[in-house]
C-alpha cells in the first residue's frame, strides 16, 4: 500500500507541476462608463480577453515555418467549419450591423465568438432578427425535419450509409428531393487550400510519424477517407509540435448528433509530463471491470491504448473555438480506430490553467461552504478533467445486442449530453476506484468531489443546449435529489456530501452507461428533460456569479501576432 501511495502522491504532484507554463493575461470588457453597458456588451462581457502563450524558443526555424503552415490550413477548416454553423455565414454581413458604435462592435464581436447570430448561453436564443436556428445547423436544409429525413431512408435505403455518414450533408434537389453530398465536395473551396497547407507542413516536419499524419490528413481532407489519417495521428511519437485537425465532434448537429465539426488544435507538447501521466494507461482494465454495469456491457478485450499529451495550445480554429473554449479531449470518436489503436488524452495546459484561475476558483468561493472551497486547488482540478477524458475511453462504443450500431447512432440527437455526462460521473467514479487501489489517498478523492460540485456550476453556464452544460445540469440535479450534494439555505451555498458521494456517483454513472449500452433513446430524453431543469437555489447562485465571473474566456494567440510581426 506504501509503494502505491507514493505512486498517487506523485501523479498528485503531476497535477500540481503541470499549471507551470503560462497562460496569458487579459480583463473582461468593461461597459459604457456614462450610460451603463449595453445588452450587447453585457453578452461580451461574459468572457474574459486572454492571451494564450507558449515557449517560442523551444522552436526551431523549421518548426516555427511547419507551425506557419498548421495555422494557415487551420484558418481554412475555421472557414469550414463557419458554413456547418450555419448556411447564412456565407454572407454574414447580410445580417450584421455596420460597426458605427460601440454597441454594433459588440454585436459583431459576439457574432464572432457565437460563429453565428445565436447565443449559445441562452438556448440560442437569437440576438440578431434571424429567427430561430435550425436543429441541423449547416448540414441540412433548414426546413428538414426528422420525420422527413426517416421517411426519404426507409423509401430509399441505398442512401442509408451516406446520409448517416458523419461526412457529409444533406442538400434538397430541384425537384424538392434530398441528395448526401461528401464534404470533399460541399467544402472544397476551404478544403483544398487546408490540405495543400498541410502538404507543405509536411514538408518541415522531420519527425517521420508527424510528416505521415500530415500527408494522410491532406489527402483525407479531399477524399473522405479518414480511418488511415485517424491510425496515423494515434501512432505519432517523439513529437513536439502536436497537431489535431479535421472534423470530429457532432455538437452542432442537433437533428440527429451525425455530422462531425471541423476544428483544429496546434500544441507544443511537454514530453516529460505527459509521460509521468502515462502510469494511469495501465488501470484503465481495471477501470473497465469496476464500470457499476453488467459485464455483458463491458469492453474487457479492448485495447486500452491512451496514450496522453499535455500540450500548451498555440492556436485553435473550428468547433473548439466557437463559444466556450475546450481544456482537453479524448479522440478519436471512430470505434474502428477505438478499437484497433485505442484513443488519445490531449490535455490544454495553458487553457486549464486560466480556466481554474480566473473561473472555477472564483464560482468556488462563491457558491460553496467556506471550508470546502477553501479545499479547491489545480491539483485535483486537472486530475479530474484528466479522468473525463480516459472516461471517454470506457464503456460501450456499440449498442449491446445491435452489431455495427454505434451508440451516437443509437443516442442521436441526445448523445452529445449523455457522453459528456458519462465521462464526468465515470471519470469522477473512477478515482473513486483508484482511491480504494491506492493510487490516491482519501483526502485527495474528497477534494475531487468537492472540485466536481464546483465544475458543474462552471458548466452549466454554457447553456442548457450545449451538451457539456445540459450534462452538468442532470449530474447536479441528480446528486441533489439523492443526498449527495447539500444545501444551506440560509447561506445559500452548497457542500459535497462525502459520505453519500460514492455511492450515488456510482449510480450516476450507471444510469448514463446503461443508456448507452441499450441505445434507450426515450429512456436518455426522459432523464434529459426530468433533470434538465433549473433548481431556484441553483439559479439564485448562478445569479450571484454573473457579473463577477466570467462564464468563460475569449482568447487570442501569441503566434498570431508572431506571425504578422514575420510577415
Amino acid at each position: 500500500m506504501r509503494a502505491a501511495g507514493r505512486v498517487g502522491t506523485a501523479l498528485t504532484m503531476i497535477g500540481l507541476m503541470v499549471f507551470g507554463c503560462g497562460g496569458g493575461d487579459g480583463d473582461v470588457d468593461g461597459g459604457d462608463a456614462d450610460g451603463g453597458p449595453s445588452a450587447a456588451e453585457e453578452r461580451l462581457a461574459q468572457f474574459a480577453p486572454i492571451t494564450l502563450t507558449f515557449e517560442d524558443s523551444l522552436l526551431d526555424e523549421r518548426q516555427r515555418r511547419m507551425v506557419a503552415e498548421l495555422v494557415e490550413a487551420s484558418g481554412h477548416l475555421d472557414a469550414a467549419f463557419r458554413l456547418q454553423v450555419w448556411r447564412g455565414n456565407a454572407s454574414p454581413e447580410d445580417v450584421l450591423p455596420a460597426g458605427e458604435s460601440s454597441e454594433d462592435d459588440a454585436i459583431r464581436s459576439y457574432y464572432d465568438i457565437m460563429y453565428g447570430p445565436w447565443d449559445a448561453l441562452e438556448s440560442d436564443e437569437p440576438f440578431l432578427d434571424v429567427g430561430e436556428k435550425p436543429e441541423g445547423a449547416g448540414y441540412y436544409p433548414p426546413d428538414i425535419t426528422r420525420e422527413e429525413f426517416e421517411a426519404w431512408i426507409e423509401e430509399h435505403p441505398e442512401d442509408r450509409e451516406s446520409f448517416v455518414s458523419g461526412y457529409t450533408i444533406i442538400e434538397r434537389t430541384e425537384d424538392g428531393g434530398l441528395e448526401a453530398v461528401p464534404y470533399s465536395e460541399a467544402f472544397r473551396e476551404h478544403l483544398e487550400p487546408a490540405a495543400a497547407a498541410l502538404r507543405e507542413a509536411a514538408e518541415y516536419a522531420d519527425n517521420e510519424s508527424l510528416k505521415r499524419f500530415l500527408e494522410l490528413r491532406a489527402d483525407a481532407l479531399l477524399s473522405d477517407e479518414y480511418f488511415e489519417s485517424e491510425v496515423a495521428w494515434m501512432r505519432l511519437e517523439d513529437n513536439l509540435v502536436d497537431p489535431t485537425i479535421g472534423p470530429y465532434e457532432v455538437y452542432e448537429d442537433n437533428l440527429f448528433g451525425y455530422k462531425t465539426a471541423f476544428e483544429s488544435f496546434i500544441g507544443l507538447k511537454d514530453p516529460e509530463v505527459s509521460e509521468q501521466l502515462a502510469t494511469l494507461e495501465g488501470y484503465l482494465p481495471d477501470l473497465e471491470r469496476a464500470l457499476p454495469i453488467p459485464d455483458e456491457h463491458k469492453y474487457l478485450d479492448r485495447p486500452f491504448t491512451a496514450p496522453i499529451s499535455v500540450v500548451d495550445l498555440i492556436y485553435a480554429a473550428g468547433d473548439t473555438r466557437k463559444g466556450v473554449q475546450t481544456i482537453a479531449f479524448n479522440l478519436p470518436n471512430d470505434p474502428r480506430v477505438r478499437e484497433q489503436e485505442g484513443s488519445k488524452k490531449v490535455m490544454l495546459r495553458n487553457v486549464i490553467q486560466a480556466k481554474f484561475d480566473r473561473i472555477l476558483k472564483p464560482i468556488a468561493e462563491t457558491v460553496l461552504v467556506e471550508e470546502q472551497a477553501s479545499r479547491i486547488g489545480p491539483g485535483p482540478y486537472f486530475t479530474r478533467v484528466l479522468m473525463h477524458e480516459l472516461a471517454h475511453a470506457l464503456g460501450p462504443d456499440y449498442v449491446t445486442g445491435q452489431p455495427g450500431t454505434t451508440v451516437g447512432q443509437g443516442l442521436r440527437d441526445r448523445y452529445s449530453a449523455i457522453e459528456e455526462a458519462k465521462a464526468d460521473a465515470v471519470g469522477t467514479h473512477s478515482l473513486g476506484v483508484l482511491t480504494d487501489r491506492g493510487v490516491y489517498d482519501e483526502e485527495f478523492r474528497e477534494e475531487i468531489y468537492i472540485d466536481h460540485v464546483a465544475d458543474m456550476f462552471r458548466c452549466i453556464r454554457f447553456g442548457a443546449t450545449e451538451a457539456h452544460g445540459l450534462g452538468c445540469l442532470t449530474q447536479l440535479n441528480y446528486l441533489i435529489e439523492n443526498g449527495a450534494i447539500d444545501y444551506d439555505g440560509e447561506t445559500g451555498k452548497f457542500s459535497a456530501d462525502l459520505e453519500t458521494m460514492p455511492e450515488v456517483m456510482a449510480d450516476l454513472a450507471r444510469q448514463y452507461l446503461l443508456f448507452e449500452a441499450t441505445g434507450d433513446y426515450e429512456g436518455a430524453g426522459q432523464f434529459l428533460e426530468s433533470y434538465g431543469t433549473m433548481r431556484p437555489e441553483v439559479r439564485e447562485a448562478l445569479d450571484r456569479l454573473a457579473g463577477r465571473v466570467p462564464v468563460d474566456l475569449r482568447p487570442s494567440y501569441e503566434i498570431t501576432a508572431m506571425l504578422e510581426d514575420a510577415s
